[in-house]
């Protein structure tokens, strides 16, 4: 662990600006709709389109199920990118290869990082609405803000994976962050037919619960247990999308 934490701290300069732009964006999102509630309920929940306390049907269509998650998603994207092909495009790479520690070690290092910090997202929203609807005194439940964080950070930890291969395998930045978008978007329009229609795939209603059997549409919150074998399973694909950035950089010449 001790090797590691040189590697981390390394891998937290480089991504630390993306990072904290990260936590503004969502903070502020989460943070605005509860200030600006009595407005924005009026467009976000009209007619009393849900059953139930208006205040949680409105949460869940501006963060849980609306704009804040598909910020999320973007920016986890964008924690992903960086690496050894940004420090080659920037001709700096030769430093970092002539550390005493495996590429395998520094890709590793940059995907457990951000595996933090994409926890760290999937949970800002419960702090942020936590303390803000308390101070605005309003009620959002919290087993439901802890529940939303899991499907959340299981969903999060899929894109990220998936845009930390597109920045293993391309060069530019911007044809990674192009790759990962075109996943983000026709992924979940490829799960609509059929035979994969028959399973839970669409990462986007996961994360949402929208159209799943845990998630009560009327009353916009998530019933019964938490889906545990399909969080395992996207953390386990995560996972060997990971793995494999890992033996794609120990093994690729950055010369």
């Amino acid at each position: 662990m001790n090797a590691m934490m040189p590697l981390l701290f390394k891998a937290w300069r480089e991504s630390r600006g993306r990072f904290l732009l990260s936590v503004t964006l969502l903070a502020t999102i989460c943070a605005a709709g509860v200030i600006f509630r009595g407005s924005l309920m009026k467009v976000f929940v009209p007619n009393a389109s849900f059953v139930g306390a208006p205040y949680v049907g409105y949460i869940y269509r501006l963060v849980y199920g609306g704009a804040a998650r598909g910020l999320f998603t973007i920016l986890v994207m964008v924690l992903a990118l960086g690496g050894l092909q940004r420090e080659r495009l920037h001709r700096v790479v030769g430093f970092t290869l002539a550390l005493p520690v495996s590429r395998a070690r520094l890709a590793g290092a940059q995907a457990l990082l951000g595996l933090g910090q994409v926890a760290a997202l999937s949970a800002l929203p419960l702090i942020v609405l936590g303390v803000g609807s308390r101070l605005a005194h309003v009620s959002y439940p919290l087993e439901q803000m802890w529940r939303f964080g899991l499907l959340w950070l299981a969903g999060g930890v899929v894109f990220f994976a998936v845009a930390f291969l597109a920045a293993t395998l391309f060069r530019s930045e911007y044809a990674a962050l192009a790759v990962s978008f075109v996943f983000m978007i026709f992924y979940p329009v490829t799960v609509m037919f059929p035979p994969l229609n028959r399973y839970p795939l669409n990462l986007h209603h996961i994360m949402s619960g929208l159209a799943m059997p845990y998630f009560d549409a009327r009353r916009a919150l998530l019933v019964g247990a938490p889906p545990w074998m399909l969080l395992v399973s996207m953390m386990a694909v995560a996972g060997a999308l990971i793995v494999l950035a890992v033996q794609i950089t120990s093994q690729r010449d950055y010369s």
